[in-house]
């Protein structure tokens, strides 16, 4: 428990300093969008973010402040792993990925340990709502909320990026700055991809030892993978859920087909379950925050409800990128930790796109 609050405190406070990277607040903004040359050395995918002029201001404060906040911040009993890992990054973290966060380190003048640290917090503490639909057309939509406690702070970091590989987009997630994994993404015309939380307690030292043992895939890492190289649903599906992972998790994945969308329920081994929609048989959309499906979410954090009853009213011939947004706006669904709502459609690759969500336009809820 004292290394997940300091390591929420460590993201808390890197955040603090980065730069705003929305139009502004009290509004729902849609997010910066960069293009990752995927034909490009690792080390340089990143770097026309640390371009951006906003950020390029606050880079110094950030090379400044970050090693001391580190220091303080991290449990001491973690650092030694944490310097084992970044000493020979290439022989525990695959590429792009160590290249990736040596060029973001590179480019920020952030320790490289930092930005490890950073990517293993994002991978491992978000709290989220997920729903695949299908309206009454076939068509498959995805929709999602990420929440994080630090929110006020990520939501300034928010950005869009397009992987592309000669001039083409091979797939797109929405991230935050400094962040190399995937936790929302699409495969044009493929597959949709969204990450929720699977908390099953204490995670941070069993997580770098199964890194340094190279036994397991970072979640975030293996969605990227996934966007990369799978060429189907079915082969996304796959891979997800038979694919060692650090730490127990939820898939949820939307296709470019009929009755495309399933919620795979993770432990670190393999899925647990798989849950398909089926429109055949009445269910037209799976629906999964951070509890297993075949469980009740506990009274305190019953977001399942209110996303449901609001699917319900909706209804099949009404789903659509509009009223999938207005679904995840309702209260609690949207709440204040909520940092942005993504909606894609694989088959529609175009409608994908991300809005910051500040808590001052929690009531007014505008659709995109």
């Amino acid at each position: 428990m004292r290394a997940m609050e300091s390591c929420r405190a460590l993201v808390l406070s890197l955040c603090v300093l980065s730069v705003s990277l929305a139009l502004g607040a009290g509004r729902d903004v849609p997010v910066k969008r960069y293009v990752v040359n995927l034909d490009a050395a690792p080390e340089e995918h990143f770097v026309p973010m640390c371009q951006d002029p906003d950020i390029l201001e606050l880079i110094p404060m950030l090379r400044k402040d970050a090693k001391d906040m580190i220091t303080s911040l991290v449990p001491e009993e973690v650092l030694p792993l944490v310097d084992v890992l970044t000493a020979d990054l290439d022989q525990y973290l695959p590429q792009p990925f160590a290249g990736e966060m040596r060029g973001i380190a590179n480019c920020t003048g952030i320790d490289l340990g930092e930005i490890v640290i950073l990517n293993l917090a994002y991978d491992l503490t978000a709290f989220c709502t997920s729903i695949v639909a299908q309206d009454d057309k076939g068509t498959i939509w995805h929709g999602r909320n990420l929440d994080y406690g630090f929110g006020d702070f990520l939501r300034n970091i928010t950005v869009m990026v397009d992987f592309q590989t000669k001039g083409q987009t091979l797939y797109t997630s929405t991230s935050y700055l400094g962040y190399v994994g995937a936790l929302t993404g699409q495969r044009p015309n493929k597959f949709t991809i969204t990450v929720d939380e699977r908390n099953q307690g204490a995670w941070w030292m069993n997580a770098l030892e199964a890194l340094l043992n190279r036994k397991a895939s970072l979640v975030s890492f293996l969605v990227r993978e996934t966007l990369a190289e799978a060429d189907s649903y079915d082969a996304a599906i796959q891979k997800l859920a038979y694919t060692q992972l650090i730490a127990p998790v939820y898939f949820i994945v939307g296709g470019a087909n009929v009755a495309e969308g399933a919620v795979i329920t993770r432990d670190r081994e393999s899925a647990l379950d798989i849950w398909m929609m089926n429109p055949a048989q009445g269910r037209w959309f799976v629906l999964e925050t951070n509890y297993d499906h075949w469980t009740e979410p506990p009274a305190d954090d019953n977001r399942r409800m209110p996303a449901t009853k609001a699917m319900n009213a909706t209804g099949q011939a009404g789903i659509n990128a509009s009223s999938m947004f207005q679904v995840l706006s309702v209260p609690h669904v949207l709440n204040k930790g909520t940092t942005y709502t993504a909606i894609m459609s694989a088959a529609q690759p175009q409608v994908y796109n991300t809005w910051v969500r500040w808590p001052e336009g929690q009531a007014s809820a505008q659709s995109p």
